[in-house]
């Protein structure tokens, strides 16, 4: 079986995520939008294609069944035993790589939950910024999965749900900040507007 020719690296995410980028910045401008909500959404955007980057990439689409597939290895990249690869990590004497791993599926949806409410005001409340970094996070766990199929490239990656317990812990963890930015931002605002 022969692959489509297509090659898609991080190069190519992050042009694509440059003219998506230039369509909401014209779009706002356009529409009289606030700088802020441009900006956000272009951090947003560029955001997205490094989250892609990170998670899906290298990906070369061939049809079904030209990856790697249900190999031989397949199960011992599937965990959902909630804990047990953090258990495992941790316990483990594989040092940086452990906490690298750890540390980079925590940190990886925090700018989702710090700057996803000031680019999308719907986002702002727990409920739904919660169930959008579960969403992403499942999201990312099922493409990973089913890119075994049909990706040409025969680099496979683990489906773990610990990776969607800590992503969903970051998104938790950058919306705290944002609610804690914004409540000093209040309260410097209150001081100042009560001594002027």
């Amino acid at each position: 079986m022969t692959g489509s020719g297509v090659y898609i690296d991080s190069a190519a995410a992050f042009i694509v995520a440059m003219a998506i980028g230039g369509v909401f910045v014209v779009h706002g401008l356009l529409t009289g939008a606030r700088k802020r909500a441009i900006l956000s959404r272009l951090f947003g955007v560029v955001y997205a294609s490094w989250v892609v980057s990170m998670t899906l990439l290298p990906f070369a689409p061939g049809p079904l069944g030209s990856g790697a597939g249900l190999d031989a290895y397949w199960r011992n990249s599937v965990n959902l035993v909630p804990g047990e690869t953090i258990e495992l990590y941790l316990r483990s004497d594989l040092g940086r790589v452990a906490w690298q791993n750890l540390l980079g599926n925590l940190l990886l949806l925090v700018p989702l939950g710090a700057l996803g409410p000031l680019a999308w005001r719907t986002l702002d409340s727990w409920k739904r910024i919660i169930g959008a970094g579960l969403s992403i996070s499942i999201s990312i766990e099922l493409l990973q999965f089913a890119k075994r199929f049909f990706d040409m490239t025969g680099m496979t990656r683990s489906v773990d749900i610990d990776d969607v317990i800590l992503n969903t812990a970051g998104v938790a963890i950058g919306y705290s900040a944002f609610l804690l930015v914004r409540g000093v931002g209040r309260l410097f605002s209150r001081i100042t507007a009560r001594r002027g």
